[in-house]
């Protein structure tokens, strides 16, 4: 390395700082202080779709039902369709009462 251990820390923290409330940087890599992800299936169902197995402990890590948003089942498949279209509503309503306000400062 360039760098001894000391200096690879500090750069390592200086661009940490520099970062850390930037928009948009959900990761950061330097060359020092990696940290390994474990993405093992620890399931005991025999699943040989390598992609799907990762996939589901990436959910299962995180404590979140990966039918949420993933459907196996004609019953998932329409509980996801009712939460999008709620999200949905929500965001309408939200735009319609924004426009409302703009169209009431300009007297339209």
């Amino acid at each position: 390395m360039i760098f001894d251990i000391d200096e690879a820390r500090d750069i390592h923290n200086n661009a940490v700082e520099m970062l850390r409330r930037a928009v948009g940087v959900d990761v950061l890599t330097t060359f020092a202080d990696v940290d390994a992800i474990d993405t093992s299936d620890k399931n005991t169902s025999a699943t040989t779709d390598e992609l799907e197995r990762v996939e589901r402990t990436v959910y299962n890590a995180f404590g979140v039902s990966r039918n949420l948003f993933n459907t196996d089942g004609n019953i998932a498949l329409e509980k996801s369709i009712l939460d999008d279209e709620s999200t949905m509503r929500n965001l309408i309503l939200q735009f319609n009462i924004f426009f409302d306000r703009i169209l009431s400062v300009l007297n339209v």
